[in-house]
């Protein structure tokens, strides 16, 4: 429950109203550069709205902004809410852009290099900066159909998909998630994850709705976050867990202030190290699950003494979760997780325009179980099932033994093609332990069937722009380093 002076604000529909809804004089968007009050912000969608209707040939579909501008980009968002068209983030940076765009098929791009996108109007992302003074009349539109977000889904394998989130869903989230993490007026939620990620994007309707401050940050500055953190800017703080690992280290043992009250830790699995390090030092770690096709988190739960690993927590209100544990890939007790509520997105977007409904129901691709208290567990991707010796392991549950070993400060276990095992495992690691020390450990506190065969010790596990170990690239430094 929210305290009194946290009261959650009216419910609406709209995106849109909720620009209108918070303290006019209330911070909107930080970048550390510019700051937009709630006030500026809906002069600025007036603008902008106006400006977008009277670009020729415009009158429908969605708009995509190439940039890493993280401002530009959230201005992008509310723009779409205000003109009810649907909006994607993208960075320019990104190998699969021209297929991206092809299939969202925008009709307009904002971007400064868009080059070789002629289907397409394009104008320049400095068409975003002027607020001009010429507002005009035209209302902000109301309806939850339209102004949903265009996300690429950050999967560790294969060519993104974009699913599509209605306002609908979008508001759903930002309901349960603020009334789980306590997100209210006057807080401020910092957030380095791109926008191009939901874990970023996110944030902007959390905050819109508790008339709090999205504090955006370009790229991920450990040193920055922990300045920000310090002088009491943040009250609210995502990040993945590899993250979390260099802002403690950076930070060197410093409890932060009270005025930081949810540290929530999402997009991959948390070590437990690194999460007693955090708790020992007065962090408040939260854990958090979710994915893009959920528009975020749907379970939450505070990392206390006694935490387990792997364990997430229950779920968010209006939301259920099942697992089919008759079809846990030979694992007993375990099996697929199946989130239904209104949370869930429409569906994959498809190169012909339309979008592949799922009906309220995501089947997520993981492995979990749910304890006798309600809690979710999750033990990894159900795809990442290696059998060896004729035993199903799933790599996470052997990784959180491994995660064990003194000297192991990162690990992730793979396998490589065996004529006696099948699948052959391979840890790769990261510590201060060389391989012969960690194979000796592992002969000592682990069964045979647990035990990796090969060890790989290395300076960074590989890791997509999410935090999600590289699976993909992970079998290959397997590979090669058996060669």
């Amino acid at each position: 429950m929210l305290p009194p002076d946290r009261a959650m604000p009216v419910e609406t529909t709209s995106l849109a109203e909720l620009i209108g809804a918070a303290a006019p004089s209330a911070t909107a968007l930080d970048d550390g550069q510019k700051v937009l009050r709630y006030a500026d912000l809906r002069l600025r969608m007036r603008h902008l709205t106006s400006r977008l209707a009277a670009l020729p040939g415009l009158e429908h579909g969605p708009v995509a902004i190439v940039s890493r501008d993280p401002l530009k980009s959230a201005l992008t968002v509310w723009l779409g809410a205000a003109s009810g068209r649907d909006v994607a983030i993208l960075d320019s940076t990104r190998g699969d852009l021209e297929t991206v765009l092809q299939t969202i098929a925008p009709a307009l791009v904002i971007g400064d290099r868009v080059e070789g996108h002629e289907p397409w109007a394009t104008v320049p992302s400095a068409w975003l900066d002027d607020a001009g003074a010429e507002v005009g009349q035209r209302r902000l539109t109301q309806g939850a159909e339209t102004g949903g977000w265009l996300v690429a889904s950050s999967g560790t394998e294969g060519p993104a998909r974009i699913a599509r989130l209605s306002q609908a869903a979008i508001l759903a989230h930002a309901r349960a998630s603020n009334a789980a993490t306590g997100l209210g007026q006057g807080d401020a939620w910092l957030t380095p994850v791109s926008l191009q990620h939901i874990g970023g994007l996110a944030v902007l309707s959390r905050c819109a709705l508790a008339g709090a401050c999205a504090l955006l940050h370009e790229t991920f500055n450990p040193h920055r976050i922990v300045e920000a953190v310090m002088a009491e800017e943040v009250s609210h703080l995502s990040l993945v867990p590899a993250m979390l690992d260099r802002v403690l280290e950076c930070a060197g043992g410093r409890a932060p202030p009270s005025r930081l009250r949810r540290v929530l830790i999402g997009g991959a699995a948390l070590h437990p190290a690194i999460a007693e390090r955090a708790r020992a030092a007065g962090w408040p770690l939260w854990v958090a699950y979710g994915m893009t096709e959920t528009g975020s988190h749907v379970t939450v739960e505070a990392i206390e003494e006694g935490w387990e690993a792997g364990r997430v927590g229950k779920p968010l209100r209006d939301i259920r979760i099942a697992v089919d544990s008759e079809a846990g890939a030979g694992i007993a007790g375990t099996g697929p997780i199946r989130i239904e509520g209104p949370v869930v997105m429409d569906g994959y977007l498809q190169a012909s325009g339309a979008t592949a409904s799922i009906d309220g129901v995501f089947e997520s691709g993981d492995l979990g179980r749910i304890d006798g208290a309600g809690n979710l567990h999750v033990l990894g991707r159900a795809d990442d099932v290696l059998i060896s010796g004729g035993v199903n392991l799933h790599p996470a549950s052997i990784e959180r033994l491994l995660g064990e070993c003194p000297g192991v400060t990162d690990i992730a276990v793979t396998a490589v093609d065996d004529p006696r095992w099948g699948d052959l495992l391979v840890a790769i690691f990261c510590g201060d332990i060389d391989e012969p020390q960690f194979e000796k450990w592992c002969r000592d506190h682990l069964e045979s069937r647990q035990r990796p065969r090969r060890f790989l010790r290395v300076a960074l596990l590989p890791r997509n722009a999410g935090g999600k170990i590289d699976r993909e690239i992970l079998r290959r430094l397997a590979a090669n380093s058996s060669n």
